[in-house]
């Protein structure tokens, strides 16, 4: 007879939590720095004009003025651009995870991925309302909460309008990646449900 298999002796796997940020981050920093060079093209008449502005905390005034491609303002613009966009990705997963059904204090965070059958409309709009409440918050910290020597540098040769697309962007990106990984882990969760061999037998079933 074949011993029952219960789910708290099955393994378990271990959750990829810890590398959503840096999968969500980045791709919240490519579309906005996309939108970053698209707003730089059509304002400034130069794609990393907008791109180079993030290295004034490096190197002063004179990379707000930058419109060439370089290595002293472009790879240092990008690259705080990349590790500002993964320090709010951070911050998005953490709320994510916080925010799940039976996330709490006292309480794990599940390793598996919700049923089907137990996912609600309130559950697909979460990640939507915390992509706008993170995008938001980035915006008013990067704009308005810092000192301008912390601030990325951008919002003063952006417009308004600029500005905005920018951090649609950023938004978009994080909300694309949870969704995609909702989208992901809805299919395996489902065949795990149906698919499982090894249960508990019924009270009075034959053994083999």
């Amino acid at each position: 007879m074949r011993a029952p298999v219960h789910s708290s002796d099955a393994p378990q796997p271990r959750p990829a939590a810890t590398l959503n940020w840096l999968w969500s981050g980045t791709l919240a920093s490519v579309l906005s720095a996309l939108a970053l060079a698209w707003h730089g093209r059509r304002r400034h008449g130069s794609s990393v004009s907008l791109l180079n502005a993030p290295s004034h905390w490096l190197h002063g005034e004179r990379a707000l003025r930058a419109n060439m491609p370089s290595w002293r303002f472009t790879f240092w613009g990008l690259l705080i651009h990349q590790l500002s966009s993964l320090w709010w990705a951070a911050l998005y997963e953490g709320l994510i995870r916080w925010a799940r059904p039976g996330a709490g204090p006292d309480r794990p965070v599940p390793t598996e991925p919700p049923s089907p059958v137990a996912a609600t409309p309130v559950d697909a709009a979460r990640p939507v309302a915390l992509a706008a409440a993170v995008t938001l918050l980035a915006w008013f910290v990067d704009t308005r909460a810092v000192p301008p020597k912390l601030r990325p540098g951008f919002e003063r040769r952006a417009s308004r309008a600029g500005i905005a697309c920018v951090y649609g962007a950023f938004g978009a990106g994080l909300l694309i990646a949870g969704l995609n990984r909702r989208h992901r882990q809805i299919p395996a969760s489902a065949g795990k449900t149906c698919g499982r061999a090894d249960v508990a037998p019924s009270p009075g079933a034959p053994s083999n």
